[in-house]
């Protein structure tokens, strides 16, 4: 006994010492996690506070009163008053007046230049909620843009306004002040205005209500990343590279889909970058490069619905996974992101608000409705959506179907809907179409690609694919650059799209063997989050990229216009993406997983139960 002691002991020397220097580094670095969570919520606190401090301005210098006796007026009706601006009732969307100072006459040109502006109200605003008042300054030769603009707010009880501008030479002013209202006159300092911060009732108030949420959200957060991390038993390092790059890719994973999914993101901006310009180009050449930018980018849809069908319907998915399972988990991927970025597209337009909460409960129902007026891209997840609905259905049918039947269903899809998009050209509609002349039949189409890529003979046929895809682009180009009005022919999911979408999966497809082993760090940061960049992309794109930044398709010679405008929002969408879901939507996933688990195992003991 002894000697066996002895050799067990020598087999592990100090044991007790290496546990205790795990067990230290172990409690070390949770320490140092804890340390930077307080860090975070201090400087999230102090953020906070900072943000909703009151100021208090004092006009500087020389001040002049402005002659309001002519200026430019969109949507209000104004009733002119002696000495006054006049009374201003918003007659439609996005009311505005504009002062123009052209003449070395007026009395601001006189005056020098501005540091600061007051508007005098004729009565005090009685609103519940302040009254928004955005001013946009432009100088000599320049146009008016958003970030050359101030934002504020007349109070409740307020009868004038002080808005601080940077102290310059203006030509051009513009109001947008969303009420109605009586102006009794604006002046100005020639001066920057004296501003002194201080804590006000409306502090004190936003404090009551953020300072809770910021040190709950972060606790939340926190508390979901070290769930996942526990899950996947991953490293700090480890689990840092999966939050960017997702799981380290398998030998046998398909790489071609992840550059079909970055594929299909880029293609979705550059449709979106395009089609508002088509009508604006000024040159024929612009209008037939941006055309042939929109006929390639609004592949995307029929792209990602191609996807999904070669991913669900895939003969390699487990196909005893019992609905309620397969809805479940796939509601944790596709439902709740889908549901965040929902609230979060309604609340970047201030639809609703959640601190203080308001119209929460409304969203929640608009969420059932469909896509938004503020995110109207989101109908082709709604689509997707109901796909996933006729999923575990379709996979049974498709995985029992031969090759041969598989075929013949590929063309009822194609003459079905060539029926159902061009007989109407003729003065006829097509009484018999099926759910197979719609996205259901190319969603069915994506896995038949897959499927028939296996069988001989698969390069020739995906040849003849992509032959068909290059005439079927040129015919949507051609068509739609000489009359846009015959989109709805050739765009969408008729024939011509459809063709064309299917050329470029047949040419993925083809390829995937040249892909294998080539996925690299910025193809698998947007794979994995291409569904996110996709529900956000819109407000990256017209909010950002067009509105803030004013890059648009048509600057820069057009094709450098087009270039700048998908990258530019290609990098806003995903850092918005990588911080959203590691945010909000982690938190919602871990709650419905935990939510969900206990119910999961019950399915799972039934399943091996009855096996």
């Amino acid at each position: 006994m002894k000697s066996r002691r002895w050799i067990l002991w020598y087999a592990d020397p100090y044991p007790a010492d290496a546990c205790g220097k795990g067990l230290k580094t172990m409690r070390q670095r949770s320490r140092f996690a804890y340390v930077i969570l307080f860090l975070l919520i201090v400087t999230a606190l102090g953020t906070v506070f900072y943000r909703n401090l009151s100021w208090h301005y004092e006009m500087q210098g020389e001040v002049t009163e402005w002659l309001l006796s002519d200026f430019e007026v969109h949507n209000y009706d104004v009733t002119a008053q002696a000495q006054a601006g006049g009374s201003f009732v918003v007659t439609g969307e996005d009311p505005q007046f504009i002062v123009t100072f052209a003449s070395e006459d007026d009395s601001v040109a006189a005056a020098g230049r501005i540091g600061g502006i007051e508007l005098k109200f004729g009565e005090a605003w009685e609103g519940e909620e302040p009254l928004p008042v955005q001013v946009f300054y432009a100088g000599m030769n320049e146009n008016i843009a958003e970030k050359h603009s101030v934002k504020s707010a007349l109070e409740t009880g307020e009868k004038s306004l002080l808005i601080p501008i940077p102290a310059g030479q203006y030509e051009t002013f513009r109001f947008d002040i969303d009420g109605d209202f009586k102006l009794a006159g604006i002046q100005s300092c020639d001066e920057p205005m004296a501003a002194h911060a201080y804590v006000s009732a409306d502090t004190v108030k936003a404090c009551i209500w953020y300072f809770p949420a910021v040190i709950a959200g972060f606790a939340l957060i926190f508390w979901a990343h070290r769930v996942c991390m526990r899950q996947g038993r991953f490293t700090v390092k480890s689990y840092v590279r999966n939050v960017f790059l997702g799981a380290e890719p398998s030998p046998d994973r398909e790489v071609y889909f992840d550059y079909l999914r970055v594929l299909a993101v880029i293609l979705v901006i550059l449709a979106h970058s395009c089609s508002p310009m088509v009508d604006l180009a000024d040159a024929g050449w612009k209008r037939l490069v941006l055309v042939c930018g929109l006929s390639l980018g609004l592949c995307c849809n029929l792209l990602y619905v191609m996807l999904s069908g070669a991913l669900l319907l895939n003969s390699g998915k487990n196909t005893t996974e019992s609905v309620a399972a397969f809805y479940i988990r796939r509601a944790s991927k596709v439902i709740i992101p889908l549901i965040a970025y929902y609230l979060l597209l309604l609340s970047l337009n201030g639809e609703v608000h959640f601190l203080p909460p308001r119209n929460i409960g409304s969203s929640l129902k608009r969420i059932v409705t469909g896509a938004p007026d503020v995110g109207p891209h989101l109908w082709l997840i709604y689509t997707i959506v109901a796909l996933y609905l006729v999923t575990p259905f379709f996979r049974v049918m498709a995985q029992h179907m031969s090759d041969r039947l598989l075929f013949s269903m590929a063309a009822v899809i194609l003459v079905l809907n060539m029926l159902t998009t061009y007989l109407p050209l003729f003065g006829m509609t097509f009484g018999a179409a099926t759910f197979l002349a719609g996205w259901e039949g190319v969603f069915l189409l994506g896995y038949i690609i897959i499927r028939q890529n296996r069988l001989a003979g698969a390069s020739r046929r995906n040849h003849v694919m992509m032959i068909a895809a290059a005439v079927s682009y040129i015919v949507m180009s051609v068509v739609v650059y000489m009359d846009s009005a015959q989109m709805n022919h050739v765009y969408g999911s008729t024939p011509t799209m459809v063709i064309a979408s299917a050329g470029i999966f047949a040419l993925f497809a083809d390829r995937k063997d040249r892909f294998k082993g080539r996925s690299n760090v910025l193809v698998r940061l947007c794979s994995k989050y291409s569904y996110s960049i996709i529900l956000i992309h819109w407000y990256a794109l017209f909010v950002i990229v067009q509105g803030r930044f004013h890059i648009t398709a048509l600057r820069f010679g057009c094709i450098g216009g087009i270039g700048v405008s998908v990258v530019l929002t290609l990098i806003v969408c995903t850092v918005l993406a990588v911080v959203f879901d590691n945010t909000v939507v982690i938190v919602c996933n871990v709650f419905f997983d935990r939510l969900t688990a206990r119910f999961l195992r019950n399915l799972e003991s039934k399943k091996v139960v009855q096996r």
